[in-house]
């Protein structure tokens, strides 16, 4: 039996008017219980790209913002978030993972990255959350990872009075960052960054001969960076994570964020290094996913 030309008539106009509502034409992709999505939102201008992995499931998931390193992407090194989403989006719980302008297809200059633009993206995402029905919005954690971390501190103490982040987790934390990255590329470079003419880009070669290169604001954004404060101002919950063979995030400067915070903390130590067991291979990647894991979820309500 043909189709009434009013009912095909009907259905076209349902398929065009729910595109325009959406306006949403990211790729999913689906595996078993979790799924993936590409997502992106606007900030000066500028697109930020990340993927949304959510479990397939009726209610609603809880969500954890992930932010990575300096030099990172929104896959982490050696997949490290992709592989923690994954573990993390079958048992339950959601994540999104950004990248920072300039790096993983968001746009603009990673020479202009500055610690106060990243925290801006950090705030602007958990804006976008916010806007997801689809989501937990009263169960929003941050996680940073390296230099992430700074930023994960930084949010998380501006949210404090409009959005309060339920947890924050620190992997391989950078309690003192002007002292980390003094050392990283010399204090000969820090001043001629420090002093550097707008505009001027200033270059040093970091860890692995990767060639480093910024802003001024970059340079003195270290100056005004305290995350242990931050910490302070933050009462929600509060997760440090370091290696044992990592010289950079060692557990002697990652103690302080327990003595800064006064809410409910937990601190674990694994046999990994700064980046969380990603050159070892998936086994302690989700050594270290599974138990970040197990803490959050004792801390859903």
């Amino acid at each position: 039996m043909a189709v009434p030309r009013w009912i095909l008539k009907l259905a076209s106009i349902i398929v065009v008017f729910t595109g325009f509502a959406f306006l949403d034409f990211s790729p999913v992709w689906a595996e078993g219980k979790y799924q993936e999505k590409s997502i992106s939102f606007l900030l000066d201008d500028q697109m930020v790209v990340g993927i949304l992995t959510r479990p397939i499931q009726k209610k609603p998931p809880p969500i954890v913002l992930v932010l990575h390193g300096m030099s990172g992407n929104r896959h982490g090194p050696g997949g490290l978030f992709a592989r923690a989403a994954k573990i993390w989006a079958e048992n339950g719980l959601a994540s999104l993972r950004i990248s920072t302008r300039g790096r993983g297809g968001s746009e603009g200059k990673f020479h202009d990255m500055t610690l106060k633009r990243r925290t801006e993206e950090a705030l602007a995402a958990v804006k976008w959350i916010l806007g997801q029905s689809n989501l937990n919005r009263g169960q929003i954690s941050i996680l940073g990872h390296s230099q992430g971390t700074i930023i994960a501190a930084s949010a998380a103490h501006s949210l404090e009075n409009s959005h309060p982040i339920r947890s924050v987790i620190l992997w391989a934390p950078q309690a003192n960052p002007l002292s980390i990255y003094r050392s990283a590329m010399g204090l000969a470079t820090l001043e001629r960054g420090l002093n550097a003419s707008p505009g001027e880009i200033v270059s040093w070669r970091g860890v692995g001969g990767r060639t480093r290169a910024f802003k001024s604001g970059f340079f003195r954004g270290l100056k005004s960076a305290h995350p242990l404060q931050d910490i302070a101002g933050f009462s929600g919950r509060l997760l440090v994570v370091t290696g044992q063979k990592d010289r950079w995030s060692t557990a002697e400067s990652a103690r302080n964020f327990l003595k800064a915070h006064a809410g409910v903390h937990a601190f674990i130590e694994f046999d990994v290094g700064h980046q969380m067991g990603a050159k070892a291979g998936y086994e302690k990647i989700d050594l270290v996913a599974t138990h970040t894991l197990e803490w959050l979820k004792a801390g859903i309500k």
